[in-house]
């Protein structure tokens, strides 16, 4: 099964953590956090799309001003979502800049950002020199963002600061059964996205496809196609040990096929992981495990542990593998 979602961490874990993710068949990308993006060739940043802002301290947020430049003279709008203070911080990246020449260029950014139960739209474009435009006023339920086929899921948390978690969900993966398609003597082809928009979009089973110059409706089709449970990734980073930090996150990310979590710093040092408002590697395998997720990326480590011989990806692969001593020991009769 061909995933819909190709994800990978463009940094390395003691470095800015940044999730791109492409869709396949799109020309089209996401971006979870915009920290140092400059390993992103021209072509990966001319596909983003969407970018999902945790918060806005400088190793998450300072490779907006590289996305920018890359995208000033396209067309398709940019939409970065986020915290409650996300419009006053790219009002304030924008200002930093004159913008008297640009008149003619095309770049729309809209900007979306959360509090509570709450959703507020602005935006800036080139054509206006970005000034802000505001925009309205939404009720929040949870969902960032939802198309035909995903959504993304937001749970908020607390760094001292309001912070934001993602998760990525696919409702449902379409798949094409080949050996029915060759069976049927049809031949692969831009059709097989069009059948599977229609399915995702609930087209009515009268609706036509055309294909070699034969006609199809879509329930002579239905029968190539198998329908399994969606792909889902997740992204959590920098959250303060709290017991209701931990419950939202378990249930943003639970049943994730992978989880991208921070493992700040090592148990041992959990005394610092309160001060400075992070998870440990033990809490957040911990985290991964009771999630039920299928696969586990720790990832933000401190850069104290960068030359020690036992790393938080250590610590937090062991908790998440652990298996619970209650399943150990024999039922007594």
């Amino acid at each position: 099964m061909k995933p819909t979602f190709i994800h990978r961490l463009i940094n390395g874990p003691f470095e800015d953590p940044c999730l791109f993710v492409r869709i396949i068949r799109e020309k089209r990308a996401f971006l979870f956090d915009i920290g140092s993006i400059e390993r992103l060739k021209s072509g990966d940043l001319q596909k983003i799309t969407d970018v999902f802002v945790t918060h806005t301290h400088i190793d998450h947020f300072i490779g907006f001003d590289t996305l920018l430049r890359a995208l000033l003279r396209r067309e398709r709008p940019l939409r970065i979502y986020g915290p409650s203070n996300i419009t006053e911080c790219i009002e304030g990246k924008l200002r930093g800049y004159t913008w008297n020449l640009i008149r003619e260029y095309p770049l729309k950014i809209e900007v979306l950002s959360v509090k509570e139960d709450k959703m507020v739209t602005s935006s800036f474009y080139a054509e206006n020199c970005f000034e802000k435009k505001q925009g309205n006023i939404f009720n929040f339920d949870g969902v960032i963002l939802k198309e035909p086929f995903f959504r993304v899921n937001v749970a908020q948390l607390d760094h001292q600061i309001p912070c934001l978690a993602f998760s990525l969900e696919e409702d449902f993966h379409i798949n094409i059964n080949k050996a029915v398609l060759i069976d049927r003597g049809l031949p692969v082809g831009p059709w097989l996205a069009e059948l599977k928009k229609a399915i995702r979009e609930q087209k009515s089973g009268d609706t036509e496809f055309v294909i070699n110059g034969g006609r199809y409706s879509l329930n002579e089709l239905k029968d190539i196609v198998k329908i399994t449970k969606g792909q889902k990734i997740s992204y959590v980073t920098d959250v303060s040990l709290t017991e209701e930090n931990i419950r939202k996150v378990i249930e943003l990310v639970h049943s994730s096929d992978t989880l991208y979590c921070e493992a700040y710093f090592l148990e041992k040092d959990r005394d610092r992981a309160l001060e400075r408002f992070h998870l440990t590697a033990k809490t957040a395998g911990m985290i991964a495990r009771e999630a039920r997720v299928g696969n586990f990326v720790a990832m933000h480590f401190s850069p104290k542990y960068r030359s020690k011989s036992e790393t938080p990806e250590d610590e937090a692969i062991r908790e998440f593998k652990m298996v619970k001593k209650c399943a150990l020991i024999p039922e007594q009769h």
